[in-house]
């Protein structure tokens, strides 16, 4: 699989998983900051942690992916020291959008809608309009680091 292809599929999947229930998955402390793991929820970029960075107290769980990143051997700034293997090799800016999708309150609708016992849940018009000008900066190939 290409790397566009992983980051279109990273994005949907961290869509779909946030959008089922964003009030209990997404990962947000009680005064609303948000953290890569809170209890056990993981934002979007925490999902992808190593276990042992997976935890509440370790700590960089506060940090943007830009502060976790380090300068490798070719000079370019990566986060694959945390991460699991599968999802090695990708942009920090491709990781950094996608926390702020996780992270930007107004991209979730986070209200009960009680008609007929449905709740209201997922992207608001917004967050919709954010996802899909992801996809095209990913087909665009703005996080290819080549």
């Amino acid at each position: 699989m290409n790397k566009q292809q992983q980051m279109q599929d990273i994005l949907k999947d961290t869509i779909d998983y946030y959008n089922e229930d964003p009030v209990n998955r997404r990962s947000v402390t009680d005064d609303g900051d948000c953290m890569y793991t809170w209890g056990n929820k993981h934002c979007a970029v925490g999902r992808y942690l190593r276990k042992e960075y997976q935890d509440e107290t370790w700590d960089g769980n506060n940090q943007s992916a830009n502060e976790l990143s380090t300068n490798t051997d070719d000079g370019d700034w990566n986060i694959d020291w945390c991460l699991v293997e599968n999802v090695h090799g990708l942009d920090v800016n491709f990781w950094s959008r996608l926390q702020d999708i996780h992270d930007v309150i107004g991209n979730w609708e986070e209200w009960h809608e009680h008609r007929d016992g449905v709740r209201k849940y997922g992207l608001t018009d917004r967050g919709k309009e954010e996802y899909v000008k992801f996809q095209d900066k990913i087909a665009e190939g703005i996080y290819d680091n080549d």
